[in-house]
């Protein structure tokens, strides 16, 4: 699959997984960039996850974002005074209008949808976009700017994406997907919609030359990238046009029926129709970091509150643990714990005087940690029982809005009432969040039908928030997981990015350290959290399968050790249905 469908939303830094920028950097080239040409020949570029404009002939860009890390895909509005882009806010890509006279952005569309690829009109004042409004897939739609009115273009199984008028604003092409078949669709004005191309590669970012004379698009085969066209004529003819290039997935831009620009290899590159070959356009952005790189500070540890830990100690005893660092499972090992921290870890053996859980045939992991989850949901519809809800998916720290955080960081702590550790998100603060679960992550259905979504009483899917799978292989070691932003209550929501960061090619291991290691680094309360180690917290997960192998196994939960306490599943779904039949 071609990197850029795979990494849509991925240089936006909602996915926590850039190597800190030093204080200031000058760059020629741009991961992933997309350019959109002027009238007056300036041309628009996403670089950094911001919108750049470039003058005339090269040079030196200035950005007119600031910092939102996600802006993608900018076009030029016909008179050059406008460029519209594509931004991720509140987990959904939508669709902004920076205004060049103003220096301000504005949304347009939907802000509940999942809106991108947008186009102008050549009249100036509608947009035609790509949107997801149910989950289904993407449709066509169209916004008038001046009324705000919306209306939806096309309506069919599966999805339409990448939009283009033609320059006289009478034709529209687009890209058709179904399953594996890929479609280049021509409506005329008037007549029936006509199928230019049906293949198995994957197509994208048809733009017409200025005379209506032919379509280019960018083609994405088995082995190499390339731009095709469609020659208008009749029959249609279908040309390779170049492919000694690696392009970007995005539309070629015409400054004229001439001169045409694109990008390839993350640079711009200008090129005569009639020409063999293409030349560079340079540039160069300074970008700057938004804080010190991490080895210019110490890092300083936060302590971990010591809430109603319990006297005495126990054994817990299981085939295989994974000690949330690496190194796959360790076997028959016995974790003393003293309080409610972990005392030793030890081999298998006999400890007479000693209170020994014996799970037999389960993996014991560290307690999941949610950095970011939606805990509100969950108190409205249970109340204090929300703590055991949330207890039974394995999540033993949450970092949430409450407004009753510190009865529920002491009520949670205890015996009566189990539930996740509450860190308040006023003071644990944490942003650039890894979240990628939406309605297409495999093995959502069978999910939200596990014992543990149904108790949560809570059935819906996420809504769809990306294009197509994403890739996060790069620098996966980083990771920092949060639910949040999926929409689902605080720990089914955890699983569903488990499941999602393995769709996008993490190993199990990582997903889990996602949610482990690395969010407690990032909450300055490691080696306390995300690791079963001397010292930390006796917060376990006990799951009946292999998580390192497959993912969906660390939701199947027999018991958790939450602060030195011994819970098992069964009796954490107990005590909440039995007072819920109290109310």
């Amino acid at each position: 699959m071609n990197s850029f469908i795979r990494t849509i939303l991925a240089a936006a830094s909602v996915l926590c997984l850039a190597t800190p920028l030093a204080a200031q950097q000058t760059v020629t080239r741009g991961s992933n960039l997309t350019a959109d040409i002027a009238h007056d020949g300036r041309v628009a570029i996403d670089l950094e996850g911001d919108i750049w404009i470039v003058p005339p002939g090269g040079g030196a860009a200035r950005a007119v974002t600031d910092h939102l890390k996600s802006a993608r895909r900018p076009r030029w509005s016909p008179n050059g005074q406008q460029i519209v882009y594509q931004a991720v806010m509140l987990g959904k890509s939508g669709l902004f209008i920076y205004d060049l006279d103003s220096r301000q952005s504005r949304r347009v569309g939907s802000d509940v949808s999942f809106d991108m690829r947008p186009a102008w009109h050549p009249g100036g004042e509608r947009i035609v976009y790509a949107s997801d409004t149910n989950g289904a897939g993407f449709d066509l739609w169209e916004v008038d700017l001046p009324s705000g009115l919306r209306w939806r273009l096309t309506d069919r199984i599966g999805d339409e994406t990448d939009p283009g008028w033609s320059a006289d604003g009478r034709d529209l092409v687009y890209v058709y997907q179904n399953g594996a078949e890929w479609q280049l669709i021509l409506r005329r004005h008037g007549l029936p919609e006509e199928t230019l191309l049906t293949t198995t590669d994957r197509i994208a970012g048809p733009s017409w030359r200025p005379d209506g004379s032919l379509i280019t698009f960018m083609r994405q085969g088995a082995d190499q990238s390339s731009i095709d066209m469609v020659i208008l004529a009749e029959p249609r003819l279908i040309r390779r046009y170049a492919n000694s290039e690696a392009f970007s997935q995005a539309p070629v831009s015409w400054l004229d029926r001439h001169r045409m620009l694109y990008t390839a290899g993350g640079i711009l590159r200008q090129r005569l129709f009639n020409s063999w070959t293409s030349s560079p356009l340079p540039f160069e952005a300074t970008l700057q970091a938004d804080e010190p790189a991490p080895e210019a500070r110490p890092i300083k540890r936060r302590p971990l509150a010591l809430v109603d830990e319990p006297p005495g100690g126990l054994v817990i005893r299981a085939a295989r643990l994974f000690d949330g660092i690496g190194g796959g499972y360790q076997r028959d090992r016995d974790v003393l714990i003293s309080g409610g921290r972990i005392a030793a870890l030890e081999p298998r053996k006999e400890r007479p005087g000693l209170v020994v859980i014996d799970m037999g045939d389960v993996t014991v992991l560290p307690g999941y940690i949610d950095v970011h989850g939606r805990l509100q949901e969950l108190t409205k519809r249970f109340g204090d029982t929300a703590g055991p809800v949330v207890l039974t998916t394995g999540v033993t720290t949450v970092v949430a809005t409450h407004s009753d955080s510190k009865r529920l960081t002491e009520l949670w702590s205890g015996k009566s009432m189990p539930g996740p550790r509450l860190l308040s998100r006023d003071d644990w603060p944490l942003t650039n969040l890894l979240s990628v679960a939406d309605s297409t992550t495999p093995g959502l259905p069978a999910m939200l039908q596990s014992r543990q979504a149904l108790l949560s009483q809570f059935s819906t899917p996420p809504a769809r928030r990306f294009s197509e799978p994403l890739t996060l292989v790069n620098n996966a070691s980083t990771a920092i997981v949060s639910s949040f932003e999926n929409g689902l209550p605080a720990g089914i929501g955890l699983h569903a990015e488990f499941r999602a960061l393995v769709a996008a090619e993490l190993q199990p291991e990582q997903a889990l350290k996602a949610a482990g290691v690395n969010a407690a680094a990032a909450l300055k309360l490691d080696p306390s959290l995300g690791r079963i180690a001397v010292g930390a917290a006796a917060d376990l997960v006990l799951v009946d399968g292999d998580p390192l192998s497959n993912i969906d196994d660390a939701l199947k939960i027999v018991a958790v050790v939450r602060n030195g306490r011994f819970f098992s599943v069964s009796g954490l779904i107990d005590r909440v249905r039995r007072s819920k039949s109290v109310e």
